[in-house]
């Protein structure tokens, strides 16, 4: 049972949990209100506090029946049941269902189950919505309120979220704010909880007020401004301050080829080659057996002097990897869907990889190539979303953007794939190899130019065309 109390009682014992609330936390959960919102940064207590209110309500009025939202059901999955189970021990069935000992259940849902006529004859005690700016209208939010039926409780309908524009959750609780006693509105920046949260943490947040400006003044300091409401995981002025940009020349030199391999009929697959950030070349073919990918692979690798290759090994793409491992070439497999190395920040991999990207635009290590089209279009099509309240990013998946778009974001996924795995790549040897950065004059860089005019190459007759491997070492001493 929840007892509010002024002071802490000298019998308290090691399996006691006590929660000492921020006034922002305290209003949203003891709130008579009918439909109060929290709107908070990261690292507010959104989730807890929701928590608490919805076991309060149900060990306040036995056989209450709460329902608990998120959009998708992955991250109910993931995210919501599991902070369920850790913070109350009432661990929720294989049904989604945590009940009480007095009767009272909590049922969770995602919003896919709200369509038709799921919720008729469903008499309800209370709702509460987390994340609520994943939601993209106030449909649901209505539609439970209806709902609302359940006989001797106090009714609620609860919404935590970030903010995110002027959205339904604006228009409902920060326009009207003051107007409706049952809309009351809470808010907090992620310096209102400071004091719990580690110095780490807060330092790396202040770091964002410069170096990704619109993510500071949205998540840490809970701006409701349009402008900061861009989604987006690289900003489009990032991607065109990219394209034929001069980089410096960075010791050691480290090479890839990376490969996004096709997985439907209208995909493409799509090769990049890439120096230290800076795009070499690009390849794309449709429709070609893994076998005919190997091999132009191979040729274009050779082409711009690549030792290493970084392939998408989902799906079909696995053949890819194994054929090349077979030709003992140096392969970095990238599975997006694993485990980040830093899953506190990233959801899986995708996010890492689409973050580490975003990094390397920002810090001006990325040029890309003028003619490519594509690639600088779908850099800015992936939107990302914080699934936990300490800031942790989910990247939207491919499908998901080809559902938007009409068209896969095979270009985008390639290149910074290339791009993360430059990371785990090993430096060129021989003449390459030397340390340190050298800044390259412009005359040198006019000179080289000139000279690989004049340099006179013969023709490979071999190129586009796939071959075997004992033809592929025949044709190697020919060229040597």
């Amino acid at each position: 049972m929840i007892e509010v109390i002024d002071s802490l009682p000298k019998d308290i014992g090691p399996s006691d949990r006590v929660i000492n609330l921020k006034p922002f936390q305290d209003g949203f959960i003891f709130s008579e209100a009918r439909y109060p919102a929290l709107v908070s940064a990261w690292g507010t207590g959104k989730t807890m506090s929701l928590i608490e209110k919805v076991r309060l309500a149900c060990e306040e009025f036995p056989r209450n029946l709460i329902m608990f939202l998120r959009k998708e059901f992955v991250d109910l999955r993931d995210s919501t049941i599991k902070d369920w189970n850790e913070n109350t021990g009432i661990i929720v069935g294989s049904n989604r269902d945590a009940v009480f000992r007095n009767g009272s259940i909590v049922m969770f849902r995602h919003g896919g189950e709200l369509l038709g006529n799921n919720l008729n004859n469903m008499n309800l005690g209370g709702f509460a919505i987390e994340q609520g700016e994943e939601l993209e209208s106030d449909d649901v939010f209505f539609k439970l309120q209806g709902r609302l039926r359940r006989k001797n409780v106090r009714h609620f309908g609860a919404v935590i979220a970030n903010t995110n524009g002027h959205n339904w959750i604006y228009n409902n609780w920060k326009a009207r704010q003051g107007m409706d006693k049952e809309y009351p509105l809470f808010e907090a920046n992620s310096f209102d909880n400071a004091d719990i949260l580690p110095e780490k943490t807060i330092e790396d947040w202040k770091n964002l007020e410069f170096k990704k400006p619109k993510t500071y003044r949205r998540f840490v300091m809970n701006s409701w401004d349009e402008m900061d409401a861009v989604d987006l995981v690289i900003d489009p002025e990032l991607v065109r301050d990219a394209v034929g940009r001069e980089l410096g020349v960075i010791r050691p030199i480290r090479r890839v080829v990376s490969i996004d391999v096709s997985r439907y009929g209208d995909d493409k697959t799509v090769f990049y080659a890439i120096e230290n950030g800076l795009c070499l070349g690009k390849e794309v073919h449709e429709k070609k057996s893994t076998m005919e990918i190997v091999g132009r692979a191979l040729l274009f690798a050779e082409k711009h002097g690549c030792l290493w290759f970084a392939v998408d090994e989902i799906g079909v793409g696995a053949g890819v990897v194994d054929r090349l491992k077979e030709l003992n070439k140096s392969v970095i497999g990238v599975n997006s869907s694993e485990k980040s190395i830093d899953p506190e920040h990233y959801y899986n991999l995708r996010a890492e990889i689409y973050a580490y990207g975003a990094h390397q635009l920002q810090e001006h290590r990325v040029s890309i190539l003028h003619e490519d089209f594509e690639l600088r279009e779908q850099l800015s099509w992936a939107k990302y979303k914080i699934v936990k309240s300490n800031g942790q990013v989910q990247i939207e998946s491919k499908d998901e953007i080809k559902k938007r778009y009409g068209r896969s974001p095979d270009e985008a996924d390639a290149f910074l794939n290339g791009l993360w795995a430059l990371q785990r790549v090993g430096a060129e040897v021989g003449r390459h190899d030397t340390k340190g950065i050298v800044a390259m004059h412009p005359a040198y860089r006019e000179g080289l130019q000139v000279l690989e005019k004049m340099r006179i190459k013969k023709r490979n007759p071999y190129e586009g065309i796939a071959i075997s491997e004992s033809d592929w070492h025949k044709r190697q001493r020919q060229v040597a």
